[in-house]
């Protein structure tokens, strides 16, 4: 009986993980030592700053890739990153570390 768990389990587990695997993380790296991480899907970004978490939807730009929440705003075109935040402005001349081929 105990050899039903395991492929029950794989099968219950199987739609999680292909929708992990759908993201793409990013590092990126900013003048002065700033530093950011984005989690990107076709459902939005998620950009970690040390503790602070910013969730960002999806929006149309003519530039690369465009995430926005309220008062954040996240632009990726090739190996470049802006990321705007109303409070804090000093994300300047920003590359991704880890840019996909």
């Amino acid at each position: 009986m105990r050899r039903l768990y395991l492929p029950a389990f794989l099968i219950a587990t199987a739609p999680t993980v292909a929708c992990a695997s759908a993201r793409e993380q990013v590092s990126v790296l900013c003048d002065g030592g700033r530093t950011f991480l984005a989690e990107i899907g076709e459902d939005g970004a998620l950009v970690t700053i040390g503790e602070i978490k910013i969730e960002m939807k999806p929006r149309t730009s003519s530039l690369g890739r465009r995430f926005e929440a309220a008062g954040a705003a996240l632009i990726i075109d090739g190996d470049i990153a802006a990321l705007a935040l109303k409070n804090d402005i000093d994300f300047r001349n920003c590359r991704l570390a880890n840019p996909s081929s």
